[in-house]
Order: structure tokens, then C-alpha cells, then sequence
């Protein structure tokens, strides 16, 4: 896991290395079904440069490779300059995710403990950019107090997009973004993070709805999730109306991914992640180190519609996001969260499979 980008050292004082675990859904109901999960883990290095800048280095891999497997792991890097918040150096599979975060940050205001108990507008304007199929999201932001026994005090932000469309070949796709961000007090350590994007569609003679579903959560080295089962009840409401699927999608008749939704559906996913976690954090961004990741895998999935084949090993359903009444953190811990309809009745799953 810990491939470090041009030294096999040790980390030094001035360094810092942290650990994730992820997990990506995605799944399309229309005359058919399809659904795809994959589970990665990445480390993320981060280095302090000359001036402002922090690079970033990543490695990643499927948890389900045994050691003896030689499936190399996926690896890369960016810079993030704190005082303009912008993201440079990126590789050149990057550069695009990297245009969109910078875009995002530009208006932006670093979420602070002011903002604790307080919901504010937030717009994104994208329309400089070719290809990102929208031109501006608008969010409503929600920020509240957090803390667990281990952790201490922290904060937790929720941005609700509000609808916006996307054109296809025979017409227009609406879609939707909600996100969550648990945060250290200082919102420069990321604990836990959630995100749902929904696009729906009849412009094809029949309802057809495409969602991405992704979590990702800090664990230590060896992959094992940090104890958050005591964040609390404000917790669970708060990501009540984040649009967590109760139960995983029933396939009936199991189908390819149209190309709607296999190329501007998942497009719209990769880029509005990516604005939904700078708005939730507002400036400098360590968020891009989620969002960037995301964006990154939800590509790799994308692709692999196409090759029939996941380039992770695709997840048997059971293990998805379908158990009824707690949200269940690496198998290990429970964090109480309600489904989307309010703060009551069922919850979620989260399940990392082992």
C-alpha cells in the first residue's frame, strides 16, 4: 500500500500518511438492470513543497488481491497550492478532474466553526469549461457539530444540490448530487465521506435512473475503520436526506449500462463529486484528495461497461448497500444513518467486504 513516489524511505517529521478505504456503487434501472460495486484501498502521502504548496501522492488497490497476486496497484499525484487553492502537477489523466476543482474553489469560502448550526447557499459556476456537460450547480449547505469519545470535537457538512440537467442525444437528463463531509476540528482530516448522485430519465419511451453511491472512510494501516459509532444522533439526521438507498437495486433481467448513461450519466457523476466536496469545505481543499480518487475509480468503471469486466473484482450483491437498520462501517463498527425520508425508521449499510 505504501508506494512512495521516488524514495522507499521512511516518512519524515514534515510528512504525514493517511489511509482510506472506498467504496463505489453504481446502478441503472431502466428496461433492465445493471449494477457495479467495486472496494479499493488507498493511502494517501502528503509531502510539504517550497512556499504554500503540499503535493499529494496516492496508491491504490483491491483489498481482495491475495499478496501472491501481481495486479499493480494504481498510483498518482498532485500539488495543492493553500493560498490559491488550486490543484497543479497533475498526471495527465488528471487534468481535467484537476480544472473542475479549481473552477469549484474559486468563489468559495473556507467553512469555519462560524458556520456550525448555520445553512447557507453555495453556487458553482463551471461554465468556463468545456465538457462538463452543466454549467453551475447551486447547493444548500448545513454544518453541525460532531464528536466522538476517541476523536474529540468535530464538524460534519452536508451540501443538497438542487436539480439540474444534463443533454443527451434525445433530450435532457435530470440529475442530482447530495454529499456529507465528516471533519476534524480544523477541517484539515477527513473521517468519513458520502456522496449520492441521481440522474433520471424518459426521453427513451420508458423511465430509465442511473445513481452512483460512494463512502469512503479513514481506517489505519491495515485497513481497519476508525471508531466512529458514538457520532451521534444530529449525525444520523443530517445524512438522512443525503438519498442513501435502503436496500440494493433487484436485478431482474441484468443489462449493460445505455450509453446515456455509460458516458454523460457518469461524467456528470465524476464532475459534480468533485464540486459537491469543495463546497463542503470551501478553501484550502484537502477534500480534493477524496474527490480526485472518486472521480478517478468512478472512470475505472466507466470503462470497464464498456470491457464487460471491472478492473477491480466486481462485488457480489449481498455485500452491498442493503442491510435495513444500521449503516455498517468496514464490517467492524455501526454508525446509526437513517435512509432518506427523514431522520426515522431503517437505516443504511455501508459494508466492506473482507
Amino acid at each position: 500500500m505504501l508506494l512512495v513516489f521516488g524514495t522507499t524511505s521512511l516518512a519524515g517529521p514534515a510528512e504525514s500518511i493517511e489511509h482510506y478505504k472506498m467504496i463505489s456503487t453504481v446502478e441503472y434501472a431502466g428496461k433492465g438492470q445493471f449494477r457495479n460495486q467495486v472496494v479499493t484501498i488507498f493511502t494517501v502521502r502528503e509531502r510539504p513543497m517550497p512556499g504554500t504548496k503540499v503535493m499529494y501522492s496516492f496508491t491504490a488497490k483491491d483489498p481482495n488481491l491475495t499478496p501472491t497476486q501481481t495486479a499493480s496497484p494504481m498510483a498518482f499525484s498532485f500539488v495543492i497550492d493553500r493560498k490559491t487553492r488550486r490543484v497543479s502537477d497533475a498526471a495527465k489523466d488528471l487534468v481535467f478532474w484537476a480544472k473542475v476543482n479549481n473552477e469549484s474553489v474559486k468563489s468559495l469560502n473556507k467553512v469555519t466553526k462560524d458556520n456550525i448550526g448555520k445553512t447557507w447557499k453555495q453556487s458553482v459556476d463551471l461554465s468556463s469549461l468545456d465538457e462538463t456537460l452543466f454549467d453551475e450547480l447551486n447547493f444548500t449547505l448545513t454544518a453541525i457539530p460532531a464528536r466522538t469519545n476517541l476523536f474529540g470535537e468535530m464538524i460534519a457538512v452536508r451540501a443538497l444540490s438542487e436539480p439540474f440537467v444534463i443533454k443527451i442525444s434525445k433530450g435532457f437528463v435530470r440529475c442530482k448530487i447530495n454529499t456529507v463531509y465528516l471533519f476534524g476540528p480544523n477541517m484539515e482530516e477527513i473521517y468519513l465521506s458520502i456522496s449520492v448522485f441521481e440522474a433520471a430519465t424518459d426521453v427513451n419511451g420508458f423511465n430509465e435512473t442511473l445513481r452512483h453511491e460512494v463512502a469512503t472512510y479513514k481506517t489505519d494501516p491495515a485497513g481497519v475503520p476508525v471508531d466512529l459509532s458514538d457520532v451521534g444522533k444530529d449525525f444520523e439526521r443530517l445524512v438522512a436526506k443525503v438519498g442513501l438507498s435502503k436496500t440494493s437495486l433487484e436485478i431482474k433481467e441484468e443489462s449493460r449500462l445505455p450509453q446515456w448513461a455509460r458516458s454523460e450519466g457518469l461524467r456528470a457523476a465524476e464532475v459534480a463529486t468533485i464540486c459537491s466536496a469543495a463546497v463542503c469545505e470551501g478553501a484550502p481543499n484537502p477534500v480534493a484528495t477524496i474527490s480526485i480518487p472518486t472521480a478517478r475509480v468512478l472512470q475505472f468503471q466507466r470503462e470497464a461497461t464498456r470491457a464487460g469486466a471491472s478492473i477491480f473484482q466486481r462485488i457480489a450483491s449481498g455485500f452491498g448497500w442493503n442491510w435495513p437498520t444500521a449503516a455498517v462501517i468496514g464490517g467492524a463498527i455501526a454508525i446509526p444513518i437513517a435512509v432518506s425520508g427523514g431522520g426515522g425508521g431503517g437505516g443504511h449499510a455501508i459494508v466492506s467486504p473482507h
